[in-house]
């Protein structure tokens, strides 16, 4: 499969830092309704997205990595697999991408709730707490 994932992407080598291949696939989950998650990593212009979409149709889904919620680009970093770019040059474009996540993962991840009742819970909990606290005049 990798191989010919890399082949219908070769095309495109040396307009992009990376070809990566993402999602359940690229973690080994993959199942009948799995599609092919694929992200281009820098490319040298948005047409070349454009282009991806006109040589291999919907046979995958193709994102600019850059273009992902942080969230995404962060599962992506950490699950991918390499069909086209050099690994380290790779994890060094990724370094900026892994410290903005260290700096924000904190609140994405308290702002996380099983439902919304624990949500509304949570916040009323806040804002009563809010209220104990004098304020400044």
């Amino acid at each position: 499969m990798l191989s010919d994932i890399k082949s219908d992407f070769e095309f495109i080598s040396d307009e992009v830092e990376g070809v990566l291949l993402f999602g359940s696939v690229a973690k080994g989950e993959l199942t009948t309704r799995s599609d092919i998650d694929i992200a281009l990593v820098r490319p040298s212009t948005r047409s070349v997205l454009f282009r991806v979409f006109e040589r291999v149709g919907g046979k995958y889904d193709t994102k600019i990595f850059e273009d992902l919620p942080l969230h995404i680009k962060i599962d992506i970093i950490n699950n991918h697999q390499v069909i086209i770019g050099d690994e380290v040059e790779l994890s060094y474009y990724f370094y900026r991408f892994r410290k903005e996540w260290k700096d924000m993962e904190h609140r994405v991840l308290s702002n996380q709730f099983k439902s919304v009742r624990e949500m509304i819970n949570q916040r009323r909990a806040w804002l009563k707490n809010e209220r104990k606290i004098p304020q400044e005049d």
